[in-house]
């Protein structure tokens, strides 16, 4: 006869096994449930730019209904439902804009605040309670097969705080009050904390993402709250402050539009814009909707320098609705103000820096797994390959994009390494990469070999902020001299890469310059100096912000 021992082992051993199939059965339909709920919000945004936008507000209730009946923790506290409310008000302004009239236009815009309004609500809890950065397991994780992040949304790079300014944004649009006023200064709170702590998102399961925003999030929230607060005090009406907003706003649509068959009308416009931010260039055939692969493939109009076509046949189509703005030089204006507006910013020009950040991590790629750091007997490159160069296993090179803590690690390991060594790892790289096909126009990795013969490294003073650029010492360790550097960021500006920074000039760093195109160009990271700042150093910053400016050189191309 069995004792009791054995069956009670017997009894534990297949409550484990229910258990453990519980768990398992429990996990697929989560992810089964994660899926749908994420297929029915992108089905809503493409209506949404088709112009469909009855259709999308269709979708995106259902989304919201079946998350609450079958994704976990769709709560008043949740991100995800959060996002999805937010799809919702998109698709609901559509509507208003579009194609709501009378009562329906007044529905309609009382539907749309009352959804941002809740989302606001669920916003604001997250960030009284400082979890808005602070991501629940279910709202993203990682996916093991995949080796990247997911979430239950079609744009995770979206949740929290991205979709948190977006809702600020509409309230940025309501009638001023002590309320919008609060929640305007709130989100500015916040974003100056978010920058402070460099856009760290942090995961449920200890890990961490770097957060991405636009940059200009300050520049408007300040601008509502000014005006805001005017109409609160009774100094402007409210019609005043929205004209102050927005009534110069001449700028092209902000999303796609469309008929409601579906059919685009104007869409390519913005469109070209999202692509042009990239530096890509759309064919302005508005029957066309081909879009460059690579910076500068498409031909431009050789009288205006503006128009893009993707070929001979799309340019000699558009003629008729092109040559009046070509003629009258208003494509011409277009072409000046989108070079002189780069220019202000002191970055490279669209184009220009999208190549950048696409050599950049074609070779962080490849010095990262390189054998010449391997050999490199220094701390930074010890940490890249004890902390980042795991994370490329599996990706080819140039597929994987990494934070700016981790691009600032390997451009440490990058200038720790011996000239000789750093040359002979750059020249296998250019090697590597001719083994790749990219279209004519593609990135010039050529480049690269300038960077690691003249590229400077280590801790600059901070001195002056100009329209062409930021101006930078650095004390020449093999001349003993000190030079200055007029140096220009990638895609923005040295002085916003320091905003967060509110410490008078100067401001000692510690990052590399490298030239490109004849500029000198920051390497994109900076940090605090590193160890001691030379007194050398210290005496020529300070005597330059103090007037004394004739003393040092200032290179500004190489």
């Amino acid at each position: 006869m069995p004792s009791n021992k054995k069956k009670s082992s017997t009894v534990d051993k297949k409550k484990k096994q229910q258990e453990r199939l519980a768990k398992q059965n429990t996990a697929q339909d989560f992810h089964s449930n994660v899926s749908e709920f994420r297929q029915l919000l992108l089905s809503g945004r493409k209506e949404y730019a088709k112009g469909r936008a009855y259709d999308a507000v269709e979708l995106q209730n259902q989304a919201l209904a079946f998350g609450s009946k079958n994704i976990h923790r769709f709560d008043d506290d949740s991100l995800v439902k959060a996002h999805a409310l937010m799809e919702l008000a998109l698709a609901k302004s559509a509507i208003q804009t579009d194609f709501a009239t009378g009562e329906e236009l007044a529905k309609v815009r009382q539907e749309g605040r009352e959804i941002s309004a809740e989302a606001l609500k669920i916003f604001e809890h997250r960030v009284a309670s400082k979890t808005l950065t602070k991501f629940r397991k279910e709202e993203c994780w990682i996916d093991a097969s995949l080796g990247e992040y997911v979430s239950p949304v079609p744009h995770t790079e979206r949740l929290g705080p991205v979709d948190y300014l977006q809702c600020v944004s509409f309230v940025g649009l309501e009638d001023p009050s002590p309320d919008t006023v609060r929640s305007i200064k709130l989100a500015m709170d916040f974003v100056r904390k978010f920058e402070a702590d460099r856009h760290v998102i942090e995961l449920e399961g200890g890990a961490a993402l770097e957060g991405m925003l636009a940059g200009e999030e300050l520049d408007k929230l300040t601008a509502y709250l000014r005006e805001h607060e005017a109409v609160v005090r009774g100094q402007k009406s409210k019609s005043d402050a929205m004209d102050s907003l927005f009534g110069g706003d001449d700028r092209e649509e902000v999303r796609h539009t469309g008929s409601l068959m579906g059919k685009m009308k104007l869409s390519h416009k913005k469109l070209a814009k999202d692509a042009d931010k990239m530096g890509y260039k759309q064919c302005e055939n508005a029957d066309c909707d081909k879009v460059e692969s690579q910076p500068r493939q498409f031909s431009t109009c050789t009288r205006c320098k503006w128009a893009s076509y993707c070929s001979k046949e799309c340019q000699v189509g558009d003629w008729k609705r092109h040559k009046k703005e070509c003629k009258s030089g208003e494509a011409a204006k277009k072409a000046q103000e989108e070079e002189t507006q780069n220019k202000k910013k002191s970055c490279l020009m669209v184009g220009q820096s999208q190549q950048v950040l696409m050599i950049v991590s074609y070779l962080h790629h490849f010095a990262a797994t390189s054998e010449e750091l391997k050999r490199t007997r220094t701390e930074d490159a010890a940490r890249v390959l004890f902390r980042v160069a795991p994370k490329f296993n599996g990706f080819q090179v140039g597929t994987m994009q990494l934070g700016v803590q981790d691009t600032a690690l390997i451009w440490n390991a990058i200038w720790s390494m011996e000239k000789q060594q750093r040359q002979k790892m750059c020249g296998k790289f250019l090697l590597k990469m001719n083994e790749f096909q990219f279209p004519k126009g593609g990135p010039q990795f050529d480049v690269v070999m300038e960077w690691g013969l003249h590229g400077v490294s280590g801790n600059f003073a901070i001195v002056k902020h100009t329209k062409k650029g930021t101006i930078l010492l650095h004390k020449d360790p093999e001349a003993d001299d000190i030079k200055g550097y007029l140096a220009v960021g990638i895609t923005q500006s040295i002085e916003s890469l320091l905003a967060a920074i509110s410490d008078p000039l100067p401001i000692y760093v510690n990052t590399a310059l490298v030239p490109f195109k004849k500029m000198v160009l920051c390497q994109g990271t900076i940090d605090r100096a590193h160890g001691n700042v030379s007194n050398e150093l210290q005496a020529a910053a300070r005597a330059f912000v103090n007037g004394d400016e004739g003393k040092v050189k200032i290179i500004e191309s190489v």
